[in-house]
């Protein structure tokens, strides 16, 4: 089946080769399928550095899983259910929807990105969100179309680099937070 997909994938790609690279990304969101991105983060906030490394599930409309070695963050409409491996913590939360995340943006909710510019031939869309004050930009593969960046900052005092090393179009995956011997919160109103 994994070839399949792999056809699929290569087929969306070839006959959508005269869009743009944004927009081939964003079809791909589309899809049916389970689309599993193996992401790098790096995150800087008032000099400190923090990176993550993880796999990024998005598995429909308001739907995706993050799944690390630290963290397990699942988004599935209105929940959000984060589970800690540091602090042996699970959270449960409403989702406001008022507000954009960091996963939002990977996961292609347009609705409070506003594109301005596109630049290196069609391999760089840059962006910026008024809600929040941010700005940044994706930058794609330029041979293969791949999305390999999405850069964002607010005038260098935060800023997020998400590097996609792999993305793969998977049949089904269903992932579970189990609650083993962690402290349960529950934050839902």
């Amino acid at each position: 089946m994994r070839f399949n997909r792999t056809v699929f994938l290569l087929i969306i790609i070839i006959s959508n080769s005269y869009s743009n690279n944004l927009e081939n990304f964003y079809k791909l969101l589309d899809q049916p399928s389970v689309l599993r991105l193996s992401i790098n983060i790096m995150q800087e906030q008032y000099q400190k550095k923090y990176k993550y490394f993880g796999d990024f599930f998005i598995l429909g409309p308001n739907k995706y899983f993050y799944d690390s070695s630290e963290l397990k963050i699942s988004v599935n409409q209105n929940d959000i259910v984060t589970k800690n491996y540091l602090n042996k913590q699970i959270i449960y939360n409403d989702l406001d929807k008022r507000q954009l995340n960091l996963f939002d943006i990977l996961s292609g909710n347009k609705d409070y990105i506003e594109f301005t510019d596109y630049k290196s031939g069609g391999s760089r869309y840059d962006f910026h969100i008024p809600s929040i004050g941010y700005k940044g930009y994706f930058l794609f593969e330029p041979t293969s179309g791949d999305l390999r960046l999405i850069f964002f900052d607010n005038d260098h005092k935060h800023s997020v680099s998400i590097n996609i090393n792999e993305i793969e179009l998977l049949d089904v995956y269903n992932p579970k937070i189990e609650k083993e011997d962690f402290e349960v919160i529950d934050l839902r109103g």
